[in-house]
């Protein structure tokens, strides 16, 4: 057996049900060898069910990553923030936040100075200065295992609220 199994966008073109099974069958085969996966996606319910660590990229950068658990739960990253937000939900039990982007996207070959992300980040004005457009942020940890890159500062990140969430008597 294989000790590691790169799998890119392995069931995106399924339908859902064959995804279940695909899904179930990659984690028996994970769970059976002991082999490490690298399950590449822009599914973050299909992530989260899978993966014990999370990386999220953008432009060839990774934005943040850490324990599974971690990454679902603020802080995020602006950009995981706002991929979180376009997970399809059918729970009506369940209350999200809907973060649409705007801005160019940029080129991977030409990519803005300074953060990967300025060019569409909701949170940018929040950031002062012109370091967003200047500076790469460094990669910080914000809890023991979940780093971020974000120029954001840690009272921003410790008032972040779940973008997902159940609905509470108030949301009704």
């Amino acid at each position: 057996a294989p000790e590691v199994v790169v799998a890119d966008e392995p069931v995106s073109a399924l339908d859902v049900s064959v995804q279940a099974a695909v899904t179930d069958l990659l984690m028996d085969i994970q769970r059976r060898n002991r082999t490490t996966m690298l399950f590449i996606s822009h599914d973050l319910s299909i992530v989260r069910y899978l993966s014990d660590r999370v990386m999220v990229m953008y432009l060839g950068h990774v934005v943040e990553m850490g324990p599974t658990d971690k990454v679902f739960d603020p802080p995020y990253h602006p950009y995981t923030e706002a991929l979180l937000s376009a997970v399809p939900i059918a729970d009506t039990s369940v209350v999200k936040e809907r973060i649409l982007l705007e801005g160019d996207i940029p080129s991977a070959v030409n990519p803005p100075p300074g953060c990967p992300f300025q060019t569409r980040c909701p949170r940018k004005a929040q950031v002062p200065g012109d370091l967003c457009e200047t500076e790469v942020p460094p990669m910080r940890e914000i809890s023991p295992g979940h780093q971020i890159k974000c120029h954001l500062s840690a009272e921003i990140f410790a008032a972040m609220r779940p973008v997902i969430r159940l609905a509470e008597p108030e949301d009704a």
